[in-house]
This record gives structure tokens, sequence and C-alpha cells, in this order.
């Protein structure tokens, strides 16, 4: 992920997640570098001080006034996502699979691969509006969480943090349909058995895949945020620091053009 990027990405996700706090963290950043440090600290120095007749110093203010309010944008960012994507974790596998037309893209994928080989007399179509699946052997059931596995995958890309520029790493159909199978541990004497679409296949293969996009997701951001939160900090310093000695030396140097008092 370039650095714009990752600027796009905080700016996405402030957009889609708005938070009352950030903006008013943002208001106060921008008002105490321009009135704080454009005008009061001026003041302290030269009591006769004002922005209005020193053009290039209302420039120079609002400069720095606006990197500061854009350096707590990006450190309010940093903070937000990093809690963000851990409660994800336990809401977006429960989102996707919990999701009616979810269950129904994975029931029409398995019946079309499953159909074909016999086994589903007596039940109704996905097409037909059949919502249940029969499945024969332990082979079936993987079948049914590898179309899960990879509706999961394409579910993803519309989710967020993904929609909004996160990287999406997702793991092949067959590898999840492998570790949902193992977890759900169904007793092969049981089987033919009739499911559901919202069937626990379908749900563990969601959780394993939305969690495993989440977890490398944030393993790849982690060290790009981290970077940006000591730019940020850097730029936080600088857009404060410098207003603070460049004010007092021109308030001085007016002083010395203009007297007064």
């Amino acid at each position: 992920m370039t650095w714009f990027e990752l600027f796009e990405f905080i700016f996405r996700f402030h957009v889609s997640n708005p938070d009352t706090a950030t903006w008013i963290y943002i208001l106060i950043a921008f008002l105490g570098v321009t009135i704080g440090l454009g005008l009061l600290w001026g003041k302290m120095w030269n009591r006769e001080w004002g922005l209005g007749g020193h053009l290039g110093s209302l420039f120079m203010v609002a400069f720095f006034a606006i990197l500061c309010a854009y350096s707590v944008f990006n450190l309010r960012g940093v903070s937000r996502v990093e809690s963000w994507m851990k409660e994800q974790r336990t809401t977006l596998a429960r989102s996707i699979a919990s999701s009616g037309h979810f269950n129904r893209s994975v029931l029409r994928s398995a019946w079309t691969q499953l159909s074909t080989s016999g086994g589903q007399q007596g039940l109704t179509p996905p097409d037909q509006a059949g919502n249940e699946i029969r499945l024969n052997n332990p082979e079936e059931a993987f079948a049914l969480a590898s179309a899960a596995a990879e509706e999961t995958r394409s579910a993803l890309r519309t989710k967020m943090p993904f929609v909004i520029g996160a990287p999406l790493s997702t793991k092949s159909a067959n590898e999840i349909a492998t570790e949902a199978v193992d977890a759900v541990q169904f007793d092969a004497s049981r089987y033919p058995t009739v499911v559901p679409a919202d069937n626990e296949w379908s749900k563990t293969a969601a959780t394993l895949q939305a969690n495993h996009a989440l977890d490398t997701a944030h393993d790849q951001l982690k060290p790009r945020l981290k970077d940006l939160k000591t730019a940020s900090n850097w730029l936080l310093v600088i857009s404060l620091l410098l207003p603070a000695i460049l004010i007092p030396m021109g308030a001085i140097k007016d002083i010395k053009v203009d007297p007064k008092g």
C-alpha cells in the first residue's frame, strides 16, 4: 500500500464511519493554531499585533493550522482503525453468514454441483424457492463448505474495510472447506442429512474466510499505520512549533517598524 493509498484509506474510513469527536478535535486543532498561536501568542509579544494587516503571517498561520488539523485527522484515523478492526472480527463474519442473499447464493452454487450426481430427489431446487439441500456424504459437505468459502470471498469485496481500500487476501475455497469440515465435526454415520440454506458448514466457512481476511489485512496495515502515526506526530509538532517561533519574530519586528505606545 502506497502513501497515497493509505491517505485515501484513512479519508474513506472517516467518511464511512463518521465520528463527531474526530471533527471536534480537528476544529480545535485548526482554531488553536489560528487563534491561539496566530493571534493571542503574537499579542503577548506585541499588544498591537493582529493578522489582518500581515497577509504573509495570515497565510503562514492558515497553512500550519491546516497541517495541524490534518495531522489530528490522521492520528484519529489510525487510532480508530485499530480498534474498529478488532471489533469487526466478531461482527463481519456474522453479518455475512446471516445474510439471506449469501445463503441463497451458496445453496444455488452447491445445488448446481451436487445435483448432477443425484441425491437431491424430493427437494425443491433453489431456483424454484427451495431452501434445503441433501448432503449424502462428507465429500458433499466439503463441496457445500467450499461454495460458502468462495461466496464469502466475493462478499468481502463489498464489505468494510476492504471496500475502502484495505488489502484483501483470502484462502482458497478448498483450504477453507477442509478447515470448516474439521471444525463442524459431523458424525459420518448421520449421512445423508438435509440441511437448510443457513447451516453450520456455510457459517463456519464464512467465519474462517472472513477472519483470515481481517487478520491478514490488519497485519499488512499495522506497520503502515504505525509509520503514518509517526509522520503525523512529527507534522503535529512542526505545525505547532514553527508558528510559535515565527509569530513572535513577526510581532517583535512589527514593533521595530511601527513602534506604538
